[in-house]
Formats: structure tokens, C-alpha cells, sequence
């Protein structure tokens, strides 16, 4: 996504647009970006995808497309079933 579309995104959900530096690990990164998609404080490898709204899913999503560099397709995503899943994934080899 692009920096303007970050940007307009942001404003229209009334948040900050994501100037912080990346986490070590790929769920310390993913973790973050749940935290300030949703707002859930404290997400842990076992937290379910599904306990997020289908908008934040989305949200979420195309955040981890952005920092990771990879597709994520719905077929992928919703094989997701927890956080620890989804940070497997992303931190497997881009061999994808």
C-alpha cells in the first residue's frame, strides 16, 4: 500500500499512521500491528484470528503484506487459526 494510501486510511479510522521501528521477530512485529489495528493490549501466539472483526482481519492483513513483503490471499489468511500461525508463516523462508 502505498504512503498516501496509509495516510488516507489513517485518517479515516482516526488513527496515527505507524512510524515506529520494527519488532526483532516476526510475532513481536505481528503483535504490534494487532495492537494498533485493534487495540488489543497484550496478543499472544494462541489468540484467535477469529476474535477480531472481519474489517480489522482485513486491516490487518494488508499491514502484513506491507511489512513482510508477501501475498497473502484469502485462502491463506483464513487457514490462519491463531496469531502463531500467522507468524509461522511470515517468518518462514520467502521459498511461498
Amino acid at each position: 500500500m502505498s504512503n498516501d494510501l496509509s495516510a488516507q486510511l489513517a485518517a479515516r479510522f482516526n488513527v496515527e499512521q505507524d512510524d515506529k521501528p520494527a519488532a526483532t521477530d516476526s510475532f513481536g512485529e505481528l503483535a504490534r500491528i494487532i495492537t494498533k489495528v485493534t487495540g488489543f493490549e497484550e496478543p499472544e501466539r494462541d489468540t484467535r484470528m477469529d476474535s477480531f472483526s472481519s474489517l480489522d482481519r482485513l486491516e490487518i492483513a494488508v499491514r502484513c503484506e506491507e511489512k513482510f513483503g508477501v501475498r497473502i490471499d484469502e485462502e491463506l489468511f483464513f487457514s490462519w487459526h491463531t496469531l502463531g500461525d500467522a507468524a509461522d508463516y511470515l517468518s518462514a523462508p520467502p521459498s511461498r
